[in-house]
């Protein structure tokens, strides 16, 4: 009888937990495609370069040179939209949409890598994302290779930032 009761108990306090729990995953896999993914790379105690790159679904770079850069301002170039889906692509297989919102920084000098991924109804942040599972880290170096100013063909916009 003590063993039913238990077991009883036990399900009436973990159905809901397990319901709230499957319900928030829903929603998050409910976000639809991406429509753009933002990578910012804070400062630290240093040198540390201070930027961000937004890549749009149609292709467009976005880049953001803030401190520690060559160049400062608001440079855009179009990437093209097949190198945008492919790390969308990425995005999507890695599943960032069950990530944490934010990992813990163990050392106050780290710079930080912040990513905001917007999906067509709802927006995912990930605070510390180097701290976080060594996925985010590649990912975050693959929106560098897209997006990073490294040559002249970029123009400079000095344009407010889109939201």
């Amino acid at each position: 009888m003590k063993k039913t009761a238990l077991i009883i108990l036990a399900l009436l306090v973990g159905f809901p937990v397990y319901a709230k729990h499957h319900k928030r995953r829903k929603k998050q896999q409910a976000g639809g495609a991406i429509t753009s993914v933002t990578m910012r790379r804070t400062p630290c105690y240093g040198r540390c370069p201070n930027y961000e790159i937004q890549l749009d679904v149609d292709g467009t770079a976005t880049y953001t040179a803030i401190r520690f850069m060559p160049d400062t301002g608001t440079f855009t170039k179009n990437i093209g939209a097949e190198k945008a889906k492919s790390i969308f692509d990425q995005f999507k297989s890695y599943r960032v949409d069950t990530c944490q919102d934010g990992y813990r920084n163990r050392s106050s000098d780290l710079p930080g890598i912040m990513l905001t991924i917007k999906y067509q109804d709802s927006t995912k942040r990930i605070m510390n994302a180097q701290m976080g599972p060594a996925f985010l880290r590649t990912l975050a170096t693959a929106i560098d290779d897209a997006g990073k100013k490294t040559d002249d063909s970029w123009t400079k916009t000095d344009a407010p930032k889109k939201d």
